[in-house]
């Protein structure tokens, strides 16, 4: 590989890349030597058990290494560098193997930093780009879901704004330019123009050729249009020069001028001009000639009428009798030679149409114009075949012309496969999405190796969208650009995004609520469970416990919450805090269904009744916690502790059933093989970390008593019942 473009190095990257000029790939980004580092991440580089199509041999230019190192040098020294792609993050690892074993290398191999050293990077975005794809993927996600035969409205009004964008675009980096010439950006955008140009130019041909429905319009009309939006520069420039001069028929430029606009169909321009000399002629012999020659461009059968007028045919015949007529005449005489020429064109002679065209496209139009202009579309191989060996035999042809030729062939899955290797995915992307929807890519007979050898279980569309999703998908900003695709590419694009999306960071509320929303509202459950788990951690790191337990509570991971709820009575046990308005805030006016949440609201309750001295509402709610297991058995001992300022109250607060309860609940953590991690839970002021367990099982004797004295108490006393008044 020659070069990778567009490459910065990855935001998991340990150092960044120097700010000079030099290759991004100079400094390492993880060292393996250092044990420090965390290369979980790094599984595809170093797994020796991957397959072999899973890594390839690259070659970097420039250099990753010292200046001068050559892929020779390499070899000399036993060496390589190989990579592996991680979809699921579009990176590239990039690291130096080598290339046979040790014991069969002649020569001792010195391994150095370099070959420990793996280098990360990605593909960048344009920031300029980033507005254009926002806007074509609304178009895409407006049309992709319509029936273009049974919705033909709807989808021809979403479909026009595709190529209305591409043209937007196109503008806005002409302008760009102007501003940016003998800049450091300039060739970047004049890089990013080439590309637009040629998208723009294969997406019209592309509708021109598979979309215009029941041939409503002429081919040899479509394709002079189609020339004369794409290839119309340098006559443009020259028609401003012709206007200015005085004498424009005594121009050496005057005829070619007007033979290459004849050529392309431009008849409006070339009337307009000729016209102009005539008015400026003072030879009536060549007024007469040229006069002719305006009469007859006049006359040319409109190709616009041609559905209407079956007669077409037989008009153009008629006509280009009068030019051979013309051609003859001893008028043409009066004017320049290369006026023959022109009337040669306009009889249809394809050695003058050759001679004067430059391109395989200027010939094929001129000849579809002249020869037989209700040529249908799938009738013009022989005319293609023709113009193709006439300019293109022994030639190296260009990618852009190998697409625009497939399309003229009228070849959607040559014309896919060639649009493949094109410099931007976006065009494949989107042109198979189309010609899908029309029909055009019949699977049968095809599979996915015939373009490439992923071999992924997906139809040709559904591929060549998810390759467009992943070369995007390293800009963090248009992660829903991203999961649009995604999940509009069938059960891989699901499962794809099922994935990715649990890695799209999260650096807003704002964002994370997106995130979220989405995933619920396309049923991606795993996702969202997993999500939510990550955003819990984060809000349990910054304190908000309240948003923690209800992320997690969402994510169905139980012990997590239990955990939340956990560190919260271990803060509890230390300072005596619990206060539920600030630790779980709306929790407390929400109707969250957790064991562990009910336990710790149910027991904050407890603790306002105790502060407010509402002993019997306390009481009554500490038994309900320990009656009706609501508090998990490792915090009984804590609020039978908690107990023992209400069962010494001067009121008699428990019955002798709640009395009975609290002896049960007691019995149970004495006599349970778990007795050691329920007596843990316990306020510092009661029991030391360092108090061992049987003298923690001693201090509950305190609580025994009590509760003793307590029933004999209850079966002489009703209790007291003045907080309930």
């Amino acid at each position: 590989m020659s070069g990778i473009p567009m490459i910065q190095p990855s935001r998991m990257a340990v150092t960044s890349a120097s700010s000079t000029k030099r290759s991004i790939f100079s400094e390492p980004s993880v060292n393996l030597r250092s044990r420090d580092k965390d290369l979980a991440n790094m599984e595809p580089a170093l797994d020796d058990n991957l397959k072999q199509d899973y890594i390839s041999t690259m070659y970097l230019h420039p250099s990753p290494f010292a200046k001068g190192t050559t892929a020779e040098s390499w070899t000399r020294n036993n060496r390589t560098i190989r990579s592996a792609f991680r979809p699921s993050t579009n990176e590239i690892a990039i690291f130096v193997a080598g290339k046979k074993a040790a014991e069969e290398f002649p020569v001792k191999q010195q391994a150095t930093d370099l070959d420990n050293t793996i280098f990360l990077c990605q593909p960048s975005i344009p920031k300029s780009r980033i507005p254009f794809i926002t806007e074509m993927f609304d178009v895409f996600s407006n049309t992709t879901n319509k029936n273009p035969y049974t919705a033909a409205f709807a989808y021809r009004e979403n479909y026009d704004l595709y190529l209305k964008g591409i043209k937007k675009y196109q503008i806005e980096l002409e302008e760009r330019s102007l501003n940016e010439m003998e800049t450091d950006d300039a060739q970047s955008t004049s890089k990013e123009q080439q590309i637009i140009k040629d998208i723009y130019a294969i997406w019209q041909l592309t509708e021109y050729m598979f979309l215009t429905s029941d041939d409503e319009k002429p081919l040899a009309l479509m394709l002079s249009k189609w020339l004369a939006i794409h290839e119309f520069d340098a006559l443009v420039d020259k028609a401003e020069d012709l206007t200015k001069q005085r004498r424009k028929i005594n121009d050496p430029e005057f005829w070619p001028f007007v033979n290459r606009c004849i050529l392309r169909g431009m008849r409006n321009n070339v009337m307009y001009i000729i016209d102009e000399a005539l008015r400026e002629e003072e030879s009536d012999d060549v007024a007469d000639a040229l006069a002719e020659l305006l009469r007859l461009l006049r006359g040319i059968p409109s190709l616009e009428t041609m559905i209407r007028d079956s007669s077409l045919k037989a008009r153009h015949s008629k006509w280009q009798q009068e030019c051979k007529k013309f051609a003859k005449s001893p008028e043409l005489k009066h004017l320049d030679s290369q006026a023959a020429t022109t009337i040669a064109i306009l009889t249809g002679d394809l050695n003058a149409i050759f001679a004067q065209t430059d391109s395989w496209k200027d010939a094929l139009a001129a000849i579809l114009l002249y020869t037989d202009p209700d040529r249908p579309r799938q009738e013009i191989g022989s005319t293609l075949d023709l113009c193709i060996s006439k300019y293109l035999s022994g030639k190296e042809i260009t990618l852009v012309d190998r697409i625009k030729i497939a399309i003229f062939q009228m070849d959607a899955i040559k014309a896919v496969r060639y649009c493949s290797s094109f410099d931007d995915p976006w065009l494949v992307a989107h042109m198979a999405d189309v010609l899908h929807q029309h029909g055009f890519l019949d699977p049968v007979g095809l599979t996915l190796q015939d373009l490439t050898s992923s071999g992924l279980d997906t139809n040709i569309r559904d591929f060549f969208i998810i390759n467009y999703a992943q070369s995007i998908i390293s800009d963090p900003d248009l992660w829903e650009v991203i999961a649009g695709y995604l999940l509009r590419c069938g059960h891989t694009g699901r499962t794809m995004l099922s994935t990715w999306i649990c890695h799209v960071p999260l650096d807003s509320p704002e964002k994370a609520i997106k995130v979220l929303e989405f995933c619920k509202n396309n049923n991606l459950l795993d996702s969202l469970q997993s999500i939510n788990r990550v955003i819990g951690v984060e809000q349990e790191k910054l304190g908000r416990y309240d948003l923690a337990i209800q992320h997690f509570i969402a994510s169905k991971d139980n012990d997590r919450v239990a955990k939340v709820v956990d560190n919260l009575m271990r803060k509890f046990l230390k300072d005596g805090t619990l206060e539920m308005d600030e630790s779980l805030g709306s929790l407390s006016s929400q109707k969250v269904h957790n064991e562990h949440v009910e336990f710790l609201r149910l027991y904050g309750k407890f603790q306002r009744y105790r502060k407010s001295d509402k002993v019997v509402l306390a009481g009554r709610q500490l038994v309900d916690l320990l009656s009706l297991e609501k508090a998990p058995k490792k915090y009984w001992a804590l609020l039978l502790f908690d107990a023992m300022p209400l069962l010494e109250s001067k009121n008699l607060v428990f019955g002798s059933t709640d009395t009975y309860e609290l002896m049960r609940c007691l019995e149970e953590v004495v006599g349970s093989p778990h007795k050691s991690e329920y007596l843990q839970s316990l306020p510092p002021n009661i029991a030391a970390e360092s108090v061992s367990t049987e003298d923690r099982v001693l201090q509950l004797n305190v609580i025994r008593l009590s509760l003793v004295k307590n029933l004999a108490r209850a079966l002489v006393h009703e209790p007291f019942t003045g907080d309930l008044l």
